[in-house]
């Protein structure tokens, strides 16, 4: 076990010292089941919540429609189901009203109800840099009673869908404690990098996919997780086909064991079907079987190319209003960077927040503030060498948060836990 915690652990410490952080139809709902359940269900296999399908739909005090409306509900809310009764549900929803719904007015499903504070969700990625690395740790305890969804950064599938990796007991234990929700991050992650090879071979066999996705469903049962989040991430556009197929796959396995399904999708404007980054992931396709789309809004500039934000808010913007296309709101998370880059005239590298105010302290730097980019930036000498240095903090948080308002989209996502502004929290 320790030997495969330290292979992951390698791994991401040259992850990390590199640019790589971490991308339907809008009226498909999450969790789709093709046989809604009957009275003659049994109830270990009655979805447990629904999703509201009609525009407006009146939740009343009987299951009638002479009865008195307790609340109305729109298209994508979601309610957990308590009783059903002659083309009725009886129904709860996120603020805690209990009603009856008509039946054609949802589609009944496994969902997992929002349980961040205003029911927003906040995702908290988990991971170590190395052995005794404690920053995650310290964040996710820290800032618990905000954090609705942990993802530890865990494990990796190889070509021939072998999957390794190890769980943190002490997170899990933490979460499940606090009911934080828990979800199983996979990577396409070979040696020291995310590996195209190995995706695309991985998904070009079925037998491979077969024993990924058998894998995956063991470790999430066996270790109590609520579901799984897959960031495979460099995926050959030729494989668009077969990655749509391995995710149509996966949730007709997880699904019905009340799992979810989540993905980390790299951030684009449009289809970029032409892209090597992106273009293998068919938004459109993908909704159907994602119950979470966590959209990596960042590294818009990275260590490899030029200066420049790592997520400018007109370009995140831009980003959610494209995606927004393709995945409900209440299926969509944003991406927050907890991080920035430093360059010089050679090269570029990636900062915590912790180095970057340890750079500016030492220095005597007077941060700046980009009003079009919304975000902080400086630049400094250092040996007769010039640096640049874009970065997020608790203010460019809270004007992205003002994109989660305005879109109503479920929540955000933290990359990662322990590298962030420890003001953010204030924020979110």
């Amino acid at each position: 076990m320790e030997g495969n915690l330290l292979t992951t652990i390698l791994a991401l410490v040259v992850y990390l010292s590199t640019s790589i952080f971490g991308g339907g139809n809008e009226d498909a709902t999450p969790h789709e089941v093709t046989n809604p359940p009957t009275a003659q269900v049994q109830q270990s296999q009655t979805p447990n919540t629904a999703a509201v399908t009609t525009d407006l739909v009146n939740m009343r005090t009987e299951n009638s429609t002479t009865s008195k409306t307790v609340s109305v509900l729109k298209k994508g809310d979601i309610v957990s189901i308590v009783a059903e009764k002659d083309g009725w549900y009886q129904v709860k929803s996120k603020s805690g009203e209990t009603g009856w719904l008509a039946k054609w007015a949802v589609k009944p499903g496994y969902f997992v109800l929002p349980s961040g504070s205003d029911g927003r969700e906040i995702l908290g990625y988990y991971a170590e840099s190395y052995k005794g690395d404690t920053r995650g740790l310290t964040s996710f305890t820290g800032n618990i009673d905000k954090i609705s969804m942990i993802a530890p950064f865990s494990y990796r599938v190889d070509q021939n869908g072998k999957i390794s990796g190890s769980v943190n007991s002490q997170v899990m234990k933490t979460a499940q404690t606090k009911n934080v929700q828990t979800l199983a991050v996979v990577t396409n992650i070979s040696g020291s990098n995310f590996s195209r090879e190995t995706v695309s071979k991985l998904l070009r066999s079925s037998s491979a996919r077969a024993r990924a996705i058998n894998g995956i469903l063991r470790i999430l049962r066996e270790n109590g997780y609520s579901g799984v989040n897959i960031d495979f991430e460099g995926v050959p556009v030729k494989d668009r086909s077969y990655l749509t197929t391995f995710f149509r796959e996966l949730s007709a396995a997880l699904r019905p064991h009340n799992l979810l399904v989540t993905a980390a999708l790299p951030a684009k404007t449009a289809a970029e079907e032409w892209s090597s980054w992106s273009g293998a992931f068919d938004y459109k396709a993908l909704s159907s079987y994602l119950d979470l789309a966590v959209i990596m809004t960042y590294d818009q500039h990275q260590a490899a190319g030029p200066a420049g934000p790592v997520a400018s808010q007109g370009w995140v913007e831009s980003v959610l209003k494209y995606s927004i296309q393709h995945f409900s709101p209440n299926r969509l998370i944003m991406g927050l960077a907890a991080y920035g880059y430093e360059w010089n005239e050679r090269t570029g590298r990636a900062l915590n927040y912790a180095s970057i105010e340890s750079i500016i302290k030492k220095y005597g730097i007077s941060p700046k503030w980009h009003d079009q980019y919304q975000t902080p930036y400086f630049t400094y000498t250092k040996s007769g060498n010039e640096y640049e240095v874009w970065y997020e903090n608790q203010n460019s948080t809270a004007a992205k948060m003002r994109l989660v308002d305005k879109y109503k989209i479920r929540g955000v996502a933290i990359w990662r836990l322990g590298y962030e502004d420890p003001r953010i929290w204030s924020v979110l």
